[in-house]
């Protein structure tokens, strides 16, 4: 019975994220194709074969539906490091989180859609400034999690707020080089970038 249930929740899961990635794909679609300033919301569940109030239930806005989705994997990544073995350290568990978690680790992405998608925020000040605002958010969910695992307040200690603007500079270094070389995996260059971080002495100039 706890086995049907759990598949049960496994399967919802998937088909909301399978619908999440429709509304994503048609939004980018259109809005390539189209321009940004003739996408609407109703096009974009039209495409994507869902109603406009299914549409708000995933996005609050059409700017949302084609900027970074990385800050919707958040909460997954905040309950991945707060299970994290006590013994590793703070930047470890975060490092293993972010590999165990959807967006950044397990599910592939699609490397043409993102450059695609950088191009489209490039172009258009009003998506920038939501991209920059949503990278903000997950740079300070980061922060609030490690808080919460290191058991300190970000009032009093800068610590967590030091290290989670350093896990999201290594995110940006390794998606700028997936997107440049386009050989190796993200996983795999998130996963050497974290290596990086957690043997580099900060003061030297160069890795051993």
């Amino acid at each position: 019975m706890v086995d049907q249930k759990e598949a049960s929740l496994g399967r919802r899961e998937q088909k909301k994220r399978d619908t999440r990635q429709a509304i994503r794909n048609a939004a980018l679609d259109l809005a390539m194709e189209n321009g940004l300033k003739n996408l609407t919301v109703e096009a974009i569940a039209q495409t994507a074969g869902v109603s406009p109030r299914t549409f708000f239930n995933y996005f609050a806005s059409k700017e949302d539906a084609l900027v970074t989705q990385a800050a919707e994997s958040s909460e997954q990544v905040r309950r991945l490091l707060l299970a994290r073995p006590v013994h590793e350290s703070p930047m470890t568990a975060l490092h293993n989180a972010l590999l165990e978690s959807d967006y950044f680790g397990t599910d592939p992405v699609d490397r043409d859609r993102l450059l695609a998608r950088q191009r489209l925020t490039q172009q258009h000040p009003s998506l920038m400034a939501h991209h920059l605002g949503k990278v903000a958010m997950l740079e300070r969910s980061f922060a609030d999690a490690l808080a919460e695992r290191m058991d300190v307040t970000i009032d009093k200690d800068m610590h967590p707020e030091l290290l989670a603007a350093i896990a999201m500079s290594a995110i940006r270094v390794a998606v700028r080089r997936w997107v440049v070389q386009g050989s190796d995996s993200l996983y795999d260059l998130l996963d050497e970038a974290f290596h990086r971080l957690e043997r580099m002495d900060l003061s030297a100039t160069a890795l051993p």
